[in-house]
């Protein structure tokens, strides 16, 4: 594990790639959203699971969903498509090379140089950063990171939205699913300068945090230059997760999920820390002090064990040094604090040697550790772990 865990989400072109042209004679490409949705009610006649009323039922809510997404596209996508990668080069000067480089970069599937897939605010969007790699402002190289961070959050904060509008729709109409998919495509447009206006306001303070955390790390001196960056690394997941994946319902398993993360991301903001990232039942999280990660690392064991919607936890806790890209965080410590996560008992959380004697000196009598033991891990060999528990810290105040 070399940046502790594998993130699993991936996205594809909500927009889509459209079918290919003839170079001679480019047409707009067909909307995916329109272009795929199927058209079920000819095969169920066929076989003849559906009866008449059956069938129009079904073609008026398919003509339904395509106007629905038809306009919402024109909406989002501000214009229609007009330019291939091969028209953004001749009439825009913007290399076919960073257009293809920008729109494989965001998740998009890639399309052929006479495609035309690209709107006015396509052209603008990729021409505004490939000029400052063209004017020698930024390489390439940081050109396909930024491009490829831009796709994949914002394609999975798309995603997490028009989810959470499903499942509002769901719970609070009372709507199945189907029709909790078709409100939330239709309330999309009034609700689309708000989500705009909360994501630049969000991208701002989270720059302006990192900008700061970013400019004390100027005042440190003998920086580690291949670990430049000491912290502490929490790792922490839901005990027998698996197995009680096994008997639980799709929503009561998403609503499990749910509630841990959402409790873990309450516990480690209010701790002063940071979510690296998540995967179902498990959380990676950091904190710029010793005393702040074992602060984060306790309360979130307690707060689970208190919970009755929730399996127990177990926590592994490290500081050390480390390196930071693409929102990861890598190095030996980062393997440290998973595999001690991996031999907590349910409940509890533990740390090494190393990281005990730093939080016991950053807070004196804060918290107590067993003994511990020698314990053999996975690549790493034999590690002397203890548990931590809280002694005369205070606990988080949640608020909740």
């Amino acid at each position: 594990m070399t940046g502790g865990m594998e993130d699993r989400e991936s996205t594809t072109d909500p927009a889509g790639a459209a079918p290919t042209q003839e170079p001679s004679a480019p047409q707009e490409a067909v909307p995916v959203e329109t272009a795929e949705l199927p058209d079920l009610s000819q095969d169920d006649a066929e076989t003849g699971s559906l009866d008449d009323q059956e069938i129009l039922d079904l073609n008026r809510r398919f003509a339904a969903v395509r106007r629905s997404v038809g306009a919402l596209e024109k909406i989002l996508l501000q214009g229609p498509r007009k330019y291939s990668r091969r028209d953004l080069s001749q009439q825009q000067d913007i290399p076919e090379r960073l257009t293809s480089v920008y729109w494989r970069s965001l998740g998009f599937t890639p399309v052929d140089e006479d495609t035309v897939v690209f709107t006015d605010e396509d052209a603008y969007a990729i021409g505004d950063l490939a000029a400052i790699v063209e004017e020698g402002v930024l390489s390439e190289r940081a050109f396909s990171s930024i491009s490829r961070g831009l796709g994949f959050h914002m394609g999975r904060l798309a995603m997490w939205i028009t989810e959470a509008l499903v499942d509002e729709a769901k719970y609070a109409d009372g709507l199945d699913d189907a029709q909790a998919r078709q409100q939330m495509v239709d309330s999309i447009p009034e609700l689309l300068e708000t989500f705009e206006s909360q994501v630049m306001f969000t991208f701002r303070r989270q720059l302006a945090a990192y900008a700061a955390r970013a400019g004390s790390e100027v005042l440190h001196r003998d920086t580690d230059e291949l670990f430049p960056l000491q912290r502490a690394i929490g790792f922490a997941d839901l005990v027998q997760f698996t197995r009680i994946a096994q008997d639980l319902p799709g929503t009561e398993l998403a609503d499990m999920v749910g509630r841990f993360e959402s409790l873990s991301r309450d516990v480690i903001s209010v701790g002063g820390g940071r979510v690296v990232k998540t995967v179902g039942d498990e959380i990676m999280f950091l904190a710029d002090t010793p005393e702040d990660g074992a602060q984060i690392a306790v309360s979130l064991a307690e707060a689970i064990t208190e919970s009755q919607q929730l399996p127990p936890i177990r926590v592994g806790l490290a500081w050390g040094s480390m390196f930071s890209r693409y929102g990861d965080v890598f190095g030996p410590i980062v393997n440290l604090a998973a595999r001690m996560e991996s031999v907590a008992r349910p409940g509890t959380v533990v740390v090494d040697a190393d990281t005990s004697a730093e939080v016991e000196q950053a807070l004196p009598g804060g918290f107590s550790f067993t003994d511990g033991e020698e314990v053999e891990l996975h690549g790493i060999g034999d590690i002397h772990v203890r548990e931590m528990r809280r002694d005369r810290s205070a606990p988080l105040d949640l608020g909740l």
